[in-house]
């Protein structure tokens, strides 16, 4: 009997990737989503019934079928009429990241986590597995350029998927090799304390399949890997047999297995060497730019390599990875160039800027940036400040908050943002723009030839950076 899925918040980047799996797996698709979106447009073209709007006559179809089950987005409440109603009747429903876990556990999975990087990092291990020919299956919280999809069934027994650590999602995952860029202070929202979050990792950590190894950065931020370091120390990883492969820039004060070194910005991209573990150096081209996404490729090379995938292959696959979408995006060329970027996150913030800036732009660089959730911007308030101040013009949109994602209290915003970075650094123009319009005119109305426009953000400013691209 065929199974019937409904996905409740099929919207989102991971929801949307889920339901791309159950159609390539032969399933019948139904899902909502709170508002319209080519998103839903696209899975639509693929077969699957969207409504927009949530409403308990949208499941009814599902719990009406023989084989059922019902997926709900993390940020779905136990309110919501679609869960309600399934639940009332007893019918089977589970949250995305269990979902998510059916698919992966059973296959050689290759899990990436990481605050910063999972999404580049899993499409890039994607495509050095494809240039492997292990034709894996595959999970990206975004759309890969080159394959135009974030996710396929593969004929392989491997699976590539980003692990979240949003809401504890990946501790439902069991893999094989477990992929960490990063670790820093995240998801304010989700974890009371820094510790708390340690602890996910941990838990995450301790998943990995006995005889399978963990693929770890040396760490990037203000923390210079020392959280890393201790989850790994906790995680007690030699008892289960579990391999510890490090990767670090040959300027970290640590090396690591897999090295980098001699990095230099060319153009869009960059050149630079990889030596692999037990190796010797590897001359490097990457087409996306940013010594962040060089790091990206060591660890998605030596996640391939644990894999099967010899590193040259990985490598010579690599350099010609487009990226994902809305990662360092270019979507407007011309006098002024356009580029858009999921970067909301300081650390992230700074790698676009930096980015950006080594790209030269012949005239000023402009951050457009709308804060994602009330909550990370007071924590980390004065790092937004100090990493925006990198941009010659700063466009401020509202904070991005969520109905019901975040506690309430009383936070500061993009007002206050604006005034401390002209107090701090006198030497930035700095507005705050209260709507999409608003934004847009901020920018197409003092833009000139030669200026380079960042469009930063996790939530909708997507759609005034194409706006932006459009006008111009």
């Amino acid at each position: 009997m065929q199974l019937h899925v409904h996905l409740i918040g099929v919207g989102g980047a991971g929801m949307s990737a889920l339901a791309r799996l159950y159609l390539a797996s032969g399933a019948v698709v139904t899902g909502s989503d709170a508002s319209g979106s080519p998103v839903l447009d696209d899975l639509r073209a693929l077969g699957a019934v969207i409504a927009v709007g949530h409403d308990a006559a949208h499941v009814a179809p599902c719990l009406a079928s023989g084989r059922r089950l019902v997926v709900a987005s993390s940020a779905v409440p136990a309110s919501n009429p679609e869960l309600a109603a399934a639940r009332a009747v007893g019918a089977p429903w589970m949250k995305h990241a269990e979902a998510l876990a059916t698919f992966v556990n059973d296959r050689k999975g290759i899990a990436v986590a990481g605050t910063h990087g999972k999404t580049t990092t899993t499409a890039m291990v994607t495509v050095a597995l494809r240039a492997g020919g292990l034709d894996p299956s595959f999970q990206v919280g975004g759309e890969l350029v080159d394959l135009d999809t974030s996710a396929s069934i593969g004929s392989g027994d491997a699976m590539v998927v980003e692990a979240d650590e949003f809401d504890r999602r990946f501790v439902a995952l069991a893999p094989e090799i477990a992929v960490i860029t990063n670790v820093e202070p995240e998801h304010f929202e989700c974890y009371a304390s820094d510790a708390e979050m340690e602890d996910a990792f941990v838990a995450f950590l301790d998943r990995v399949k006995p005889g399978g190894a963990v693929v770890a950065s040396r760490g990037a931020g203000p923390a210079r890997g020392e959280q890393l370091d201790r989850l790994l120390q906790r995680a007690g990883l030699s008892a289960r047999d579990v391999e510890v492969v490090r990767y670090a820039s040959a300027s970290d004060a640590h090396p690591g297995d897999w090295t980098l070194r001699d990095y230099r910005p060319d153009g869009e991209g960059s050149t630079f060497a990889v030596t692999p573990a037990g190796g010797v150096p590897i001359t490097c081209r990457l087409a996306v730019p940013g010594a962040h996404n060089a790091m990206n490729m060591l660890g998605a090379a030596a996640a391939a390599s644990r894999a099967g995938v010899p590193p040259e292959v990985s490598i010579t696959a690599l350099a010609t990875f487009r990226g994902v979408r809305r990662r360092y995006q270019v979507i407007a060329e011309g006098p002024v160039r356009v580029v858009e970027d999921y970067a909301h996150h300081p650390t992230e913030v700074r790698a676009t800027l930096t980015a950006a800036r080594a790209s030269r732009p012949r005239g000023r660089l402009w951050a457009v940036f709308q804060p994602h959730l009330r909550v990370r911007t007071e924590r980390l308030f004065d790092d937004f400040v100090a990493v925006l101040a990198s941009a010659d013009r700063v466009v401020l949109a509202d904070v991005y908050s969520p109905a019901g994602r975040e506690p309430d209290g009383v936070y500061r915003g993009s007002r206050e943002l604006v005034v401390a970075l002209r107090a701090a650094h006198p030497g930035v123009h700095a507005d705050h723009a209260r709507s999409d319009e608003a934004v847009v005119n901020a920018v197409v109305n003092h833009v000139a030839p030669g200026d380079l426009v960042v469009v930063m953000g996790a939530g909708p400013i997507d759609r005034v950076g194409r706006e932006i691209a459009r006008r111009l």
